[in-house]
């Protein structure tokens, strides 16, 4: 069947799509790919995202909008230095799951690329949804945790860590533990702070709770942390007395137990040598530990006695650190 000269000429238009969830990235892509479009590169807004903007391979970029993605410190930064047309998309509009909205809001958005890239002006096309993908449905979200990262952080450290929560998209496949060195009445008052703060859900650990993609899981100052194998929380009684409550060591050699080379660790701001024995313990069972980098630390103790022992494979600011995860899991 000879195809339609109209959504020919849409065939030589290379698309880079922009938002900071990847069921959308995959929704969108999939649609325009079967609509006759290239799409060269689909990605969160990061640094290597701008740089790549550079290199003129995209003729038009999609930026989808949402809250998080109007607040994002280099939305301002990428308006300014794109040479190429912008698109702006309401990215709430792919929560709708109907066939005949979507398809209306498709074609208005080709009409759009068609007229900035100087294409002939066509009627809206009777876009090709293919398969129904409801982007509302979590691609990675809801299921059970497989790989973690162990946050470990003292004085300094919930700062630093809402400046790092808050960077990250809803749909990375991995779940956090939290062990802050923090006082036993104020352990539900800092999972709220941080979940008002990250697209990501911030608990306090409870028992029963079973760890999810997309979770930051608090452990507990009085308590010690299992993961049991079908992924639900236990909590124990301690068996001997730690220095730190609660003990990043502790939380790291119990994470390196239960998940083994899936366990990875990021140690931000603190005043001691808490993690240093747990970090030793995941390097040596194949994860990954960074640090927060000394100069924005309030103090950078912790994190410089693990770089110290040659334990730390990247150091970065709280941003630094969440942009380097988001690039570790990208497509």
């Amino acid at each position: 069947m000879t195809e339609s000269p109209r959504k020919s000429e849409l065939n030589n238009i290379n698309l880079a799509i922009v938002s900071n969830s990847l069921r959308h990235r995959q929704h969108i892509q999939q649609v325009l790919e079967r609509n006759g479009l290239r799409v060269v590169f689909s990605e969160p807004l990061s640094p290597v995202l701008l740089d790549k903007l550079h290199s003129g391979r995209a003729d038009v970029l999609l930026l989808g909008l949402d809250e998080h993605m109007e607040r994002h410190g280099m939305l301002e930064q990428l308006l300014e230095e794109s040479e190429i047309p912008i698109i702006f998309n309401d990215s709430s509009v792919l929560t709708i799951n109907e066939p005949t909205v979507l398809a209306k809001w498709y074609g208005k958005l080709l009409v759009k690329i068609a007229e900035l890239t100087g294409r002939l002006e066509w009627e809206q096309l009777d876009v090709d949804l293919g398969w129904q993908v409801n982007p509302s449905e979590p691609a990675a979200g809801g299921q059970l945790a497989r790989e973690i990262w162990v946050l470990g952080a003292s004085l300094g450290g919930p700062d630093a860590l809402k400046q790092f929560l808050a960077v990250l998209p809803e749909d990375l496949p991995v779940a956090f533990i939290l062990a802050q060195h923090l006082g036993t009445n104020f352990m539900g008052l800092l999972a709220e702070q941080l979940d008002r703060n990250t697209r990501l859900s911030v608990m306090p650990a409870q028992v029963g709770h079973v760890l999810r993609n997309q979770e930051v899981l608090v452990v507990p100052v009085q308590e010690r942390l299992h993961i049991n194998p079908i992924g639900s929380v236990e909590l124990h009684g301690f068996e001997s007395e730690s220095g730190y409550s609660p003990s990043i060591d502790m939380v790291l050699q119990d994470m390196v137990q239960r998940y083994g080379a899936r366990c990875n660790a990021i140690i931000f701001s603190g005043m001691c040598d808490d993690g240093a024995a747990g970090a030793k313990a995941v390097v040596e069972a194949g994860g990954e530990v960074w640090t927060q980098e000394a100069n924005s630390c309030v103090i950078s103790a912790m994190p410089d006695n693990i770089r110290a022992r040659g334990y730390s494979s990247f150091a970065g600011t709280p941003r630094q650190l969440a942009h380097q995860l988001i690039r570790r899991y990208a497509g």
